[in-house]
């Protein structure tokens, strides 16, 4: 323990816990930790500036350990909740954490620290930097989708409905009312001509109108229920058809 220092001072209210005032034992020595990131395998190297004290009547040798596992255990539960590229604002948070004296669990020590500085690996942060925007460019792409799908009906039903289509082209051409009967007459036939034939409704097709949903969460709630039904069935040839099914909507 060379180049360590202790001072001490007794008093009446050693025997309650409290906590460390100015005139207790302070050990200070820095310390460098590899730290999980939100991708277990991906780690940081931390380094911290960080104190401990001891509550009882003399320090223990191994208080060094002792404080250090603290502080790792502390550190620990943040770093994981941030990727490799957030090394910045992991450092930030981990000073804030750790400024606070706190009990070593299972101990009579109490430590405390400050981040002075978070690393990781160049190569691994332009990775985990690549995989981030990849994930953001597929969000992005997804909703233009589901934007796209939703335009897509919206018009379809405008089309269904000459009415409601020349309301809408008259409120963008509130200067042409003179066009509005050539308009109307125009989405009419285009009424007749796309509107889908009167088949009487079956089951099969009610299925497919519910799997037309652009939300993923509600497709697949909705498949779960099909799953179960034809499970308690018995019927292995819908069985079959259904994993068919799920295989080609996986499919790009």
């Amino acid at each position: 323990m060379a180049g360590w220092s202790f001072r001490r001072r007794r008093g009446p209210e050693e025997n309650t816990v409290r906590q460390p005032a100015a005139v207790d034992s302070v050990l200070a020595w820095e310390i460098t930790l590899s730290l999980p990131s939100s991708d277990e395998i991906l780690r940081f190297e931390a380094h911290f500036a960080i104190e401990a004290k001891w509550q009882g009547d003399e320090p223990p040798p191994s208080l060094p350990d002792i404080a250090r596992e603290g502080i790792a255990y502390r550190a620990e539960r943040l770093s994981r909740r941030h990727t490799l590229t957030a090394a910045e604002r992991l450092r930030g948070a981990l000073s804030v954490a750790l400024c606070q004296w706190l009990p070593v669990r299972g101990t009579e020590a109490l430590a405390r620290g400050h981040c002075v500085s978070v690393d990781a690996d160049t190569e691994l942060i332009a990775a985990v930097a690549a995989r981030e925007e990849a994930a953001s460019r597929r969000f992005a792409f997804s909703w233009q989708d589901e934007r796209r799908a939703h335009q897509a009906e919206q018009m379809r039903s405008q089309l269904l409905d000459p009415l409601r289509a020349t309301a809408w082209w008259l409120m963008e051409n509130q200067d042409k009312p003179e066009r509005v009967v050539e308009i109307a007459r125009a989405f009419k036939d285009a009424r007749d001509a796309l509107a889908p034939e009167d088949l009487p409704d079956s089951p099969g097709r009610i299925f497919d109108g519910m799997m037309a949903v652009p939300d993923p969460a509600a497709k697949a709630y909705q498949l779960g229920i099909l799953r179960k039904l034809i499970s308690e069935s018995g019927r292995e040839d819908l069985r079959a058809r259904l994993a068919e099914y799920e295989e080609n909507a996986r499919e790009p």
